[in-house]
């Protein structure tokens, strides 16, 4: 019995070691650099997946200027505040500015699917006792600290893999650099139709973060990254950017639309896009090189 005891518990530990490896390498290096500063970074890219993988700081930066991409695939409002006041705001230096990655699919919850309880692996232990504390999220927390509970539906995919021929990394690390990872896959292009709502729960949150950074004297920038301009049919498009566009007129922030106002060739160029929503590695470039010469004034 004690020997079917241990050699149970060394397959679990084996199995967790081997689901360990990540699908998303940057994640951990986000959060390392927010517990673990060594960019210290003197301006910070937030939002979701199309800023993760379509702003490259190293196509913004200068000589005095540090930026590092903290976008999280499927990151919400609600998300992202949570993130800023228990994690952002307590452990890394105040930014002098933040460049938010606006989108007009940011309010529904059906698109932007990650909850701060399930990035409880990426937590030093200290925090995560410390989060043990509410109990509402408890389980959660618990479930999503190890690898073969939380990774349990990927363990046949995981599997399927290991005999598979791949050309190439989906998120090669290569290209990493300071928060920011190429998205280099190829998904069809085929047009969708979206019609994303505007839930007031998150609405509201976006609303509170902005309060959040304003009190602490950040300056906010939006920044709409290009997405394929024809890959969606959408009838709340324009009605959802016309609201961000209000926000920022209302609260006097900057707006870089480069969905409809500041439309580029980018916009058109299907070799540089991953899927319909999220430039590759090329198109990343390509963007954040543009982005630059607009940010340059409001930066400095």
């Amino acid at each position: 019995m004690a020997l079917f005891t241990f050699i149970l518990l060394l397959i679990l530990v084996l199995m967790n070691h081997w689901m360990e490896n990540e699908s998303y390498p940057h994640w951990f290096l986000q959060y390392d650099e927010v517990f673990h500063p060594k960019v210290n970074a003197d301006v910070i890219i937030l939002g979701a997946s199309h800023a993760t993988h379509g702003i490259n700081p190293k196509y913004l930066e200068s000589d005095h200027l540090k930026i590092y991409n903290f976008s999280l695939n499927g990151a919400s409002p609600s998300f992202n505040l949570k993130w800023y006041k228990k994690i952002f705001r307590p452990y890394y230096r105040r930014p002098s500015h933040v460049i938010y990655g606006v989108h007009w699919v940011m309010f529904d919850s059906r698109f932007l699917k990650r909850q701060f309880e399930q990035d409880s692996k990426y937590f030093p232990l200290r925090f995560f006792i410390r989060e043990m504390g509410d109990l509402k999220t408890l389980g959660s927390l618990l479930l999503n600290r190890f690898a073969f509970i939380r990774e349990r539906k990927q363990l046949v995919p995981r599997l399927v893999h290991l005999f598979e021929i791949r050309d190439r990394e989906v998120f090669p690390r290569s290209g990493y650099y300071r928060g920011f990872i190429p998205f280099e896959t190829r998904r069809s292009l085929e047009k969708e139709v979206m019609n994303p709502k505007i839930e007031d729960s998150q609405l509201r949150a976006f609303e509170k973060l902005l309060d959040e950074f304003e009190r602490d004297g950040v300056k906010i920038i939006f920044v709409q990254v290009p997405v394929y301009r024809y890959g969606f049919e959408s009838a709340t498009l324009s009605e959802n950017i016309r609201l961000l566009r209000r926000i920022a007129e209302k609260r006097g922030i900057p707006f870089l639309d480069y969905e409809m106002e500041r439309s580029s060739p980018i916009n058109t160029d299907a070799t540089l896009f991953s899927d319909s929503a999220h430039l590759n590695g090329r198109g990343s470039e390509a963007f954040s090189k543009l982005l630059k010469r607009d940010l340059d004034p409001l930066l400095n």
